[in-house]
């Protein structure tokens, strides 16, 4: 973590190179590069700050989620009062 708070970059993309990596429709190819890159991030800023990363991508996506699901909310209440 740099030393303002701010999770690197690197540990963002390690996160989701993880997801990728699990993803049953990424090929082979891909999924060796991305466990490369997984660990050259855990090399350079350790495990934990690629931990940090990753629950910080689970928040953001949740966040989109949940702004998404108040839109289409919204939106139906609006549509219910026309």
């Amino acid at each position: 973590m740099t030393s303002d708070g701010v999770v690197v970059d690197e540990a963002v993309r390690a996160a989701w190179d993880s997801y990728r990596i699990l993803e049953k429709r990424t090929s082979e190819k891909e999924r060796r590069q991305a466990q490369q890159r997984v660990q050259a991030a855990m090399d350079t800023y350790g495990r934990d700050e690629v931990s940090r990363g990753a629950v910080f991508l689970v928040g953001v996506l949740t966040a989109h989620i949940i702004g998404q699901q108040d839109g289409e909310e919204r939106t139906a209440s609006i549509r219910s009062v026309i």
